[in-house]
C-alpha cells in the first residue's frame, strides 16, 4: 500500500538538513544544528512505520519487500560515496589515513559504524573529526533500528492495536530513560548506541500507530505545526557543544518533528504554504545526499586549506549542494524507479554489492599503501598520535573523569588529599590541567601535586554542561577549599574569549582560602594531530607553521593583560613553547604535543620544567618555615 505524498515532510527534512550542513561548517549561525539529526530520527521513524503497517502477505514476504525498499532507497547514493571517499583518500591522505578510513568504510558498508566510532571515542574524540565518514553513524543507527523493528511490527499483527501500541510507549519510554540515565554516565554511548537512540525512531512509529490524538481542527493543526516549528527552532539556535545531550534535551526537537508531522496534514497554512514552497521542497528531495556528500567535502577540503574562512564555507556549502543534487539525480532517483527483479533478489544482490564494495574498498587501501608508502622516520613519529600512554599520564578515570568515566570513579583521597610534611599544589581544569600533572609531579618532587580534572571542564563558578564537570567544581570550589587550604592552586583550561571576564572573580574566590594561585594560560594548537604534520613534513615536506591556529596566541596575549592589570601570576605554555620560535619536538623523533595540543609525556617534562621555575618563587614567599626548608 503506498502511502500518500506529503510535500510538507519534504520541507521538515530541509529544516533538518540545513541545520546540520552549517553547524558542520563551524559557523556560530547555528549553534545546536546537530538536533538535525534527531529529527531525521523521528522522521524516519514515521514514514517507515508506516510503510511497515501497509505490507501485506506472509511475516517473510513482507520483511524481503521492507528490505527491498530500503536496499532501493540507501545503497546507491551511499556506495557511490564510499567508492569516492576511498579514491580522495588514496590521493590525498598519508596511506595510514587511508587505511584507517577504510576501516570506517567497512563498519559503514555492515551498518556499525556508530559502534567502531563509540570504541576510538572518549575526550579526545576531536581526531574523529577528520573522518570523512563520522556521520555515517546516523545511518548505523537507523539500519539497526530496522533490523529488529519490523519483526516487532510483523510478529504481533494478531495484536489488538491497544496492545501493540502500549508495546511500543513502553519501548520509548524505556529507551528515553536509558538515555538521559547513560548520558550522566558515559555521554559517547548516548550518543552513538542504538538502545539510547531509538526512543527518537519509536516517537515516529507512535506517530504512525496512531498512537497520539489528532488535531481536531485546522486551528489547531495551525498551533501545532507552528509550536513544533519553534521547539525545532528553539533547539537550533539555543543549544550549543556542552549541552547534555541526547536524554531529556532531545526531547524538545523530537516532539516538536512529532508535532508538525502530526498536525501537518490539516494545517493550511504554516505547512501546506511554507513548508511545501519549491525551495523548501527541493532541499528536501536532495536532504538524504546532500547530508552524505556534506561532510566528506568538508573534511578533505581542510587537508588543503587548515583556516577556511567565510569565502571557503561558502564554496563548500556550494560544492555539497551541486554534488548533492548530482546524486539524486543521477544515482538516487535511477535506482527508486520501479523494478522487474523480486524483492528476494534485490536484497541478494544487495548483500552481493556490500561485499563487493568491501573488497574494493580494502583494494583501494592496499594501493595507497603501494604508491604511499610511509617512511620508517615518519612512522615513528606517527606512533606518538596513538592512544599509548595518555591513561597514565592524565590518570584518566581516577584523577581525570572523561566522558566515559562515572563520578564514583574519581578518587578523592588519592587525587586531592596529602600530608602537610610537603607543600600541596593543586591542579584544576580540563584535559589542558589533566597534561601538566605528569610533568609537575616530575619536575616538583619536593611538593605534593594534586589533581581535580574532567573533560571539558574549565574552572569557572558559572559553569554549564556535563554533569560530572558541575559535581566536581562544586566540591573544589565548595568545602574543600575552606577545609584543606592547599598552599596552591593552578587554573588551567583549553579557555575561550567568553571566560577572561569570569576568571577574576574566581581568583578573587580561590584567594580567600589559598595563599598561592596561578593561572595557566592556552597552549599552542595546530588544525591536526602535531605527529601527523610532523610526518607528513618528514614525508612530503609540507610546511607546520601554516597548520598553528593564530586566535590562540590572540587569546593568550589577551588572557595575560588582564591577569597582570589585575595583579595575578600567569604562566604562558604558547610563550614557553613558542620563543623565540615554537617547538615541535623535546628530543629528536619525540614531539611536544600528541594531537591537536596535548603534550605527551615528554612533552609535559618539558613544560613542567619550565612551569616550576615559575611556581618556585611564589611558595618560596611562604611564611611558613617549614615549607620554605622543603624547597631548598
Amino acid at each position: 500500500m503506498m502511502r500518500q505524498y506529503r510535500a510538507d515532510i519534504d520541507g521538515l527534512r530541509t529544516i533538518a538538513v540545513v541545520p546540520v550542513v552549517i553547524f558542520h561548517l563551524g559557523t556560530s549561525l547555528f549553534p545546536g544544528g546537530f538536533v538535525g539529526v534527531d529529527v531525521f530520527f523521528v522522521i524516519s521513524g514515521f514514514l517507515i512505520t508506516q510503510t511497515l503497517l501497509g505490507e501485506q502477505g506472509t511475516w517473510r514476504d513482507a520483511l524481503f519487500d521492507f528490505y527491498k525498499r530500503r536496499i532501493k532507497r540507501i545503497f546507491p547514493a551511499l556506495f557511490a560515496l564510499y567508492i569516492c571517499v576511498m579514491a580522495v583518500a588514496g590521493w590525498l591522505l598519508m596511506s595510514d589515513q587511508a587505511a584507517e578510513i577504510g576501516k570506517s568504510t567497512i563498519a559503514s558498508i555492515f551498518f556499525v559504524s556508530n559502534i567502531l566510532f563509540y570504541s576510538q571515542s572518549g575526550y579526545f574524540d576531536g581526531e574523529l573529526n577528520n573522518n570523512p565518514l563520522l556521520h555515517t553513524w546516523s545511518l548505523s543507527v537507523e539500519e539497526q533500528f530496522y533490523i529488529f523493528f519490523p519483526l516487532l511490527i510483523f510478529f504481533t499483527r494478531s495484536w489488538a492495536d491497544r496492545y501493540r501500541r502500549q508495546l511500543v510507549w513502553a519501548l520509548t519510554i524505556t529507551s528515553l530513560a536509558a538515555s538521559q540515565w547513560m548520558v550522566t554516565r558515559d555521554t559517547s554511548a548516548a550518543f552513538y548506541l542504538i538502545p539510547f537512540r531509538t526512543w527518537e525512531l519509536a516517537i515516529g512509529s507512535l506517530l504512525a500507530m496512531r498512537a497520539v490524538p489528532e488535531p481536531r481542527s485546522a486551528w489547531q493543526a495551525e498551533i501545532g505545526v507552528a509550536l513544533g516549528l519553534a521547539m525545532i527552532g528553539y533547539s537550533v539556535l539555543f543549544y550549543n557543544k556542552v549541552t547534555p545531550f541526547p536524554g531529556i534535551s532531545a526531547l524538545i526537537p523530537c516532539v516538536g518533528t512529532a508535532l508538525v508531522l502530526l498536525c501537518g496534514e490539516r494545517s493550511a497554512f504554516m505547512a501546506g504554504r511554507l513548508l511545501s514552497l519549491p525551495p523548501m521542497r527541493f532541499i528536501g528531495l536532495i536532504s538524504y545526499s546532500l547530508y552524505l556528500w556534506h561532510w566528506p567535502i568538508m573534511v578533505f577540503y581542510r587537508q588543503i586549506e587548515s583556516r577556511p574562512d567565510n569565502m571557503d564555507r561558502l564554496m563548500i556549502l556550494a560544492a555539497s549542494f551541486i554534488a548533492a543534487t548530482l546524486s539524486w539525480a543521477f544515482v538516487e532517483k535511477p535506482f527508486r524507479r520501479s523494478s522487474p527483479l523480486g524483492s528476494r533478489t534485490v536484497v541478494a544482490r544487495g548483500a552481493m554489492a556490500m561485499a563487493m564494495c568491501g573488497a574494493a574498498v580494502i583494494s583501494l587501501a592496499a594501493l595507497s599503501n603501494f604508491f604511499h608508502p610511509i617512511s620508517a622516520q615518519a612512522k615513528e613519529v606517527l606512533v606518538y598520535g596513538e592512544k599509548t600512554g595518555r591513561a597514565e599520564m592524565m590518570r584518566t578515570g581516577v584523577c581525570f573523569l572523561t566522558s566515559q568515566s562515572r563520578l564514583e570513579d574519581f578518587d578523592f583521597k588519592r587525587c586531592m588529599v596529602a600530608p602537610h610534611d610537603k607543600p600541596r599544589i593543586l591542579i584544576v581544569g580540563d584535559s589542558h590541567a589533566a597534561h601538566l600533572y605528569y610533568g609537575l609531579n616530575r619536575a616538583m618532587p619536593d611538593a605534593h601535586i594534586l589533581q581535580a580534572t574532567a573533560t571539558g571542564c574549565r574552572p569557572l563558578l558559572n559553569n554549564r554542561g556535563d554533569p560530572r564537570c558541575l559535581a566536581l567544581m562544586d566540591k573544589v570550589f565548595g568545602d574543600y577549599l575552606e577545609k584543606t587550604r592547599p598552599d596552591m592552586v593552578i587554573l588551567s583550561a583549553r579557555w575561550l574569549d567568553k571566560d577572561v571576564p569570569e576568571l577574576t572573580g574566581i581568583v578573587q574566590r580561590i584567594r580567600r582560602t589559598t595563599p598561592h594561585l596561578i593561572v595557566s594560560g592556552p597552549i599552542v594548537e595546530y588544525d591536526q594531530p602535531l605527529p601527523r604534520l610532523l610526518a607528513r613534513h618528514i614525508d612530503q615536506q609540507e610546511p607546520i607553521d601554516p597548520h598553528r591556529i593564530v586566535q590562540v596566541y590572540d587569546l593568550d596575549q589577551r588572557i595575560g593583560a588582564v591577569m597582570r592589570k589585575a595583579n595575578i601570576p600567569y604562566f604562558s605554555p604558547y610563550r614557553s613553547l613558542c620563543a623565540p620560535q615554537c617547538r615541535l619536538w623535546v628530543t629528536p623523533g619525540v614531539p611536544v604535543q600528541f594531537d591537536y595540543g596535548h603534550l605527551t609525556q615528554q612533552g609535559s617534562i618539558m613544560l613542567g620544567r619550565i612551569m616550576a621555575r615559575d611556581i618556585r618563587p611564589q611558595l618560596a614567599t611562604r611564611s611558613d618555615v617549614s615549607t620554605v626548608a622543603a624547597l631548598q
